[in-house]
């Protein structure tokens, strides 16, 4: 039986993710997912992907997504 993100018990998540913390494999993935985040912002301010409004909710959506798992990251360490 698969487990649901409303089924996984927080404090076992939070363990996890401490216990990984300070490897330096998880360290370079935050690293991506902030270059990924920067690299989103600059497609938001491009003229041609301001004009497609498709293509602009689905570029801040994405960019929401980063934004929320990073969140999640600096508040777990913080």
């Amino acid at each position: 039986m698969r487990k649901t993100n409303h089924e996984i018990d927080h404090e076992d998540a939070i363990r996890a993710l401490s216990s990984i913390k300070n490897d330096p494999n998880f360290k370079r993935y935050i690293e991506v997912r902030e270059s990924m985040r920067e690299e989103t912002i600059r497609a938001l301010q491009t003229p041609a992907n301001i004009e497609n409004l498709n293509l602009h909710f689905y570029i801040s959506g994405k960019l929401e997504a980063i934004d929320e798992e990073l969140d999640i990251f600096y508040k777990l360490f913080s």
